[in-house]
């Protein structure tokens, strides 16, 4: 009996400004790419289930695109004969009540399992053989206490020949996504012993693939969604193929099928207090990695730098240096003493917060969608006007 675990795959997430010749957003369509190729990755590998543990899409308010997406990808595993069981995860359930949740359309399709109310069990057939599998799921509850209630009253069924967790949690310990998300919720470790009887539990939430107990292990996301989101060792991003028959204490137990990411690269930072071309610098580290900078995500601290220094860089030779990047971002340290210096806040956490406070029922995706509009057009004149 084997089964793929994925999680965290937030269909129709918007990152940065940048657009491609149809004005669609470059990143939005790396997660597109990247869901596609783990639909072509699972049909491959021929499972006898896929579970997903949570955060199908990036918002409870999916795009037309996103819906697109995902019924698409469901579509060719179910004809395929794979059934899949998804739960809801933070980002895919409503904050308000009344709102009706985007998983009454994916619970019409046949071989699909959606999950996203209280818990449910779902018993599914082995492809080849007599064995059966049970996929005890948890929907995403806003309230911490439910969900942590939900976890120490999971148990196997015992009678099927494999039981299986299905979860959308953080783990108190173990990594910390970037900021505070509206109705995420982190358990005790403790919480998650109390599942030791099952052959496997798959969890959702931590965007890094990680092993967490011998029986437990986050998927991680598909795609690269943060700078926090960037292991130091390979594989970066992938499928996890779960043998249970195998055994947890089999080296087959789990194995990462990678996936095809967009390159995320942090460079050594560099020091302006011990340069005398801050310019020179800071292109110095272009030239450094080359080729790598090709269509890669890149970041570049700068530390011990006043104001003055920072406004005297060449600006223009600096962008030309990192023109093959998607993205280029400085991340100014001022010297002690200094006025701050660092980038404002990532817009579109900052506008999801805004909303999150002040109009929890404004249409945030919409606010983003179109200030993302303005910046790309704002850097496309930019871009006119210093080529000149």
């Amino acid at each position: 009996m084997r089964i793929c675990h994925l999680a965290d795959t937030h269909l129709g997430f918007r990152q940065l400004h940048r657009v491609d010749d149809a004005g669609r957003n470059v990143r939005e369509q790396d997660v597109y790419r990247a869901f596609s190729e783990a639909i072509d990755t699972i049909v491959e590998l021929r499972p006898d289930a896929v579970v997903h543990a949570g955060d199908l899409f990036d918002s409870c308010h999916p795009s037309t695109a996103a819906l697109g997406v995902a019924l698409d990808g469901l579509r060719r595993l179910s004809d395929a004969g794979i059934p899949i069981v998804i739960i809801a995860g933070n980002h895919s359930t409503p904050r308000v009540a009344a709102t009706e949740h985007i998983f009454g359309v994916l619970e019409r399709f046949g071989g699909v399992h959606v999950v996203y109310r209280g818990t449910q069990v779902v018993r599914i057939a082995a492809r080849e053989g007599d064995g059966t599998l049970a996929v005890r799921a948890i929907g995403h509850d806003n309230d911490p206490e439910v969900m942590a209630s939900a976890l120490r009253a999971a148990r196997p069924t015992h009678d099927a020949d494999f039981d299986v967790l299905l979860a959308h949690v953080g783990l108190d310990g173990v990594g910390k996504l970037v900021g505070a998300e509206a109705g995420s919720v982190e358990v005790s470790g403790e919480t998650l012993d109390e599942a030791a009887n099952f052959d496997y539990v798959a969890l959702g939430h931590l965007h890094k693939y990680e092993a967490v107990r011998e029986n437990a292990a986050y998927a991680g996301s598909i795609e690269r969604l943060s700078w926090a989101d960037t292991p130091k060792t390979a594989p970066y991003k992938g499928i996890l193929e779960v043998d249970l028959a195998a055994g947890r204490m089999s080296p087959d137990y789990l194995r990462l099928h990678p996936l095809a990411v967009r390159a995320q690269i942090t460079l050594p930072p560099v020091d302006a207090s011990k340069t005398d071309d801050l310019t020179a610098a800071i292109i110095g580290r272009a030239h450094a990695v080359g080729d790598e900078l090709d269509g890669a995500v890149v970041r570049l601290q700068i530390t011990n730098v006043s104001a003055a220094e920072l406004s005297a860089v060449d600006h223009k030779a600096v962008a030309a240096a990192y023109a093959r990047c998607l993205h280029f971002e400085r991340d100014a340290q001022p010297t002690s003493g200094s006025a701050a210096l660092s980038a404002a806040p990532v817009l579109r956490d900052f506008l999801l917060a805004w909303a999150a406070e002040h109009a929890p029922k404004a249409p945030a995706e919409e606010l983003i969608a179109r200030a993302e509009t303005f910046l790309a057009q704002a850097d496309q004149q930019l871009a006119a006007e210093t080529s000149r």
